[in-house]
């Protein structure tokens, strides 16, 4: 059985472009550190980034108060969900010192895979330095580039302040809100979801 999701393994869309991402990029975080955002490459990248990667993604699933799983994966189930598409990671420029990942991938199958999802995770050493920002505008970059129309966050929970602020902040659109969907750690009662949509298309409209 499938661990990526209700749908299965979900292939890109149709009209994904066969050509490079411009990466890697610099950017700078906000204490003036440089950084550099880079694709991972499940297929060669080492072990040992892979097994970092993982333990962030456990580590936040263990928290328990922003990812909806509630037990920590071992390497195929990561690559299963985290790595099943197209993965990236923000790091120091020798990629020593790894910062934030995430991913995208199509939210929905077929018809609908041209509407992706992403997942973000910024380590906490490097919290409040603006990785997650960053990593936020390297997402909107990538996602059209990648043959994405839209965005959809199915489940941004509200007590979720930081990120919640942030797609607000970059104008993703609340398109709908899901009741008590969370049993949170740190949370007496079952916490709400903010379901967040954004439009590449718009964008290109209106930049056009």
């Amino acid at each position: 059985m499938s661990k990526t999701g209700a749908y299965g393994v979900i292939p890109p869309p149709a009209d994904a472009p066969l050509g490079p991402l411009p990466l890697p990029s610099s950017v700078t975080l906000r204490d003036g550190t440089a950084a550099i955002v880079s694709q991972v490459d499940v297929v060669n990248e080492s072990q040992a980034t892979l097994d970092f990667l993982r333990h962030l993604l456990n580590t936040e699933i263990e928290r328990g108060d922003t990812y909806p799983y509630e037990f920590i994966m071992d390497d195929d189930a990561f690559k299963a969900y985290f790595l099943s598409a197209s993965a990236f990671m923000i790091s120091s420029p020798d990629r020593s010192q790894i910062m934030g990942t995430f991913y995208i991938k199509p939210n929905y199958p077929g018809r609908c895979s041209h509407v992706c999802n992403g997942g973000f995770i910024t380590n906490s050493q490097f919290r409040g330095k603006g990785v997650g920002k960053l990593m936020a505008e390297a997402f909107l970059t990538l996602a059209p580039l990648l043959g994405y129309k839209a965005s959809v966050f199915n489940l941004v929970f509200e007590t979720n302040t930081p990120s919640v602020n942030l797609w607000r902040s970059l104008g993703f659109k609340e398109v709908g809100r899901i009741p008590k969907a969370g049993r949170l750690n740190g949370h007496d009662k079952r916490v709400d979801a903010i379901v967040f949509y954004y439009d590449f298309d718009d964008v290109e409209n209106k930049t056009a």
